[in-house]
This record gives structure tokens, C-alpha cells and sequence, in this order.
């Protein structure tokens, strides 16, 4: 009877262990893909924005609402595809320099994060 009760103890708090670890999220990451952006017009970079958990996965079955916005560098580079979800294309204008985009949550309007694009010119290499 108590060894029956033991484990049905022990697996309630083993649920509630992995909800807390697995499925509560702890912090957001932010991917690029390709992480170099040219001054070219058809140089394009996705920027991804996922919610991590303790162990520093993505958290399963989770969405993400961010808005991003162009705050510095309009003239630089321009946002197409998903403006309002996790992920977004930014594309670049042709031009060189440095545009900073604003990562903001849809639900509380607060900013999550701030990134720095730096365009690079067509004929650089990076090591």
C-alpha cells in the first residue's frame, strides 16, 4: 500500500519537475541566419526570436509575439515577411553602415531586445 503511494508521489513530482525545467521559459533567444548582412540588394538575413528553458532548449509547443521595428538605419535596411511573428527577413538597401532593430513583446509592449546589424560592403570577407 505505502510502496504504491510512494510512487504515485514520485511521479507527481516528477511531472511537476519537468514542467517547471522542460516547458517554463527562462529567457529568449535571438538567431540569425547567415550572420553577416552585405550592401547588396538582394542580401537578405532572418533574424529568429524562440523562448529557451532552463536546460537551454527551445521550449516545446511555445510561441512567440514580438514586434519588430527599425529604430535606427530606415534608410539601410527594410523588414518584409513577418514583421509580427517570431521570425522576420530584413533585407538590405544597398548601403553600408549600421541599423539597430528593436525586438518588443506584443503583449506587454516592452522591449526584449535591442540588435545591431552591421552592413558590411559586398567585397569583404569575413574570417
Amino acid at each position: 500500500m505505502y510502496k504504491k503511494l510512494v510512487w504515485i508521489l514520485a511521479l507527481i513530482l516528477l511531472v511537476l519537475v519537468a514542467d517547471r525545467v522542460i516547458f517554463t521559459s527562462t529567457d529568449v533567444k535571438v538567431n540569425f541566419k547567415p550572420e553577416v548582412l552585405r550592401a547588396s540588394v538582394n542580401s537578405e538575413i532572418v533574424i529568429d526570436v524562440e523562448r529557451v528553458n532552463l536546460l537551454g532548449f527551445k521550449v516545446p509547443f511555445s510561441k512567440v509575439d514580438v514586434q519588430f521595428v527599425i529604430e535606427d538605419g530606415r534608410n539601410l535596411v527594410e523588414l518584409t515577411d513577418g514583421e509580427y511573428s517570431g521570425s522576420v527577413k530584413v533585407r538590405s538597401k544597398g548601403v553600408e553602415g549600421e541599423a539597430v532593430i528593436g525586438i518588443y513583446s506584443l503583449k506587454s509592449g516592452v522591449q526584449i531586445r535591442k540588435i545591431t546589424i552591421v552592413i558590411l560592403p559586398r567585397d569583404v570577407a569575413v574570417n
